[in-house]
């Protein structure tokens, strides 16, 4: 393992799992409060969540870009097709983790594209 490069894949799959499984709990949480007007946002938590991972774990920022930019437009496109068959929140949770998904796998093949092999410092410094 000591020519990785970028974000693990296995890192990438428990993550996603992870924002699935928020995006399903914060749905359920505010699915008392689906009729105000407006809405109350799901994509939030899920939104702070990959903030964080990107900032303490992966710093790769054109892969960073590539994937918000990836992301976001999957869950405008996903949120206008679901919303009428779905109602504003459940159309939300679904654009919101399928937007997650989509984002980290942009952001993991784009990072392993990029970012130097991880075991190059050691192969060349022998101390």
């Amino acid at each position: 393992m000591g020519d990785v490069r970028g974000v693990p894949w296995r890192d990438a799959a428990r993550k996603t799992g992870f924002c699935w499984v928020l995006c399903a709990a914060v749905a359920a949480l505010l699915s008392p409060f689906r009729d105000l007007e407006g809405g109350l946002p799901v994509a939030a938590p899920v939104v702070m969540v990959l903030t964080r991972w990107f900032w303490e774990r992966h710093r790769y920022w054109g892969a960073g870009i590539v994937a918000a930019l990836a992301g976001s437009l999957v869950v405008g496109i996903l949120v206008d097709l679901t919303w009428p068959h779905l109602g504003k929140l459940y159309a939300d949770a679904l654009a919101t983790a399928v937007g997650a998904a989509v984002s980290i796998v942009t952001f993991t093949a784009v990072s392993r594209l990029t970012a130097p092999p991880s075991g190059s410092e050691a192969r060349h410094n022998p101390h």
